[in-house]
């Protein structure tokens, strides 16, 4: 958890005290062929297809409950996020900044120029993270995926897909609903085992 409050205290700090081209264009400019290829690795760990593999090999080799739990957070806030970029509407950085001599993008990833708020990926990555700290015991695990979303958050800006409004929302959003899952599962869970308990299987009401 303090791994996600130093992040969003900085990025709070940067998104409502610099204009949001210039953030953008600071963190894009920052780059190198080495951070290149790291990035657009890493920001697979906010794809769809990643995060549903998680969930699957938890299911199957882990814990059934983390797995569902891993997979009703992605669906969950994914359908939230796809709601909010429809409303929004929002251009990316590659709309206004695709003819900028400044403006860094790889060849081998393809820019998209709308739909930019809430970034997808960062909306993904974090609440895979939150799930992974709040349902494992591995805390280790769950520190590690902390790190992963935070990288994730910032790769979106660097690789010039979403400016960093678009990625601070996201990883609340992320967050957010991962919580929500969680009290949600703890409420109905406990009621259901305490229901469980006052009426073992064997009994007939």
């Amino acid at each position: 958890m303090s791994i996600f409050f130093v992040w969003y205290v900085l990025i709070s700090v940067i998104v409502f005290s610099t204009p949001r081209i210039s953030s953008f264009q600071w963190i894009n400019s920052m780059n190198h062929q080495i951070l290149d290829y790291f990035f657009s690795l890493l920001t697979q760990f906010g794809d769809g297809i990643f995060v549903m593999l998680v969930a699957v090999l938890f299911f199957f080799l882990r814990s059934r409950k983390i797995g569902i739990a891993i997979a009703a957070s992605y669906i969950g806030s994914g359908l939230i996020c796809s709601v909010l970029k429809r409303s929004f509407q929002a251009h990316r950085p590659a709309f206004f900044l695709k003819e900028d001599p400044s403006f860094h993008s790889l060849s081998w990833l393809p820019l998209s120029h709308h739909n930019a708020f809430p970034s997808g990926h960062t909306t993904s990555a974090f609440a895979l993270a939150f799930t992974l700290m709040l349902f494992s015991k591995d805390k280790r695990l769950a520190m590690m995926a902390m790190v992963l979303a935070c990288l994730t958050g910032y790769s979106r800006v660097y690789l010039g897909q979403h400016f960093l409004d678009d990625v601070w929302f996201g990883s609340i959003h992320g967050a957010g609903f991962s919580c929500l899952y969680f009290l949600m599962y703890s409420y109905f869970g406990e009621k259901k085992l305490s229901r469980s308990q006052l009426f073992p299987p064997s009994f007939k009401i």
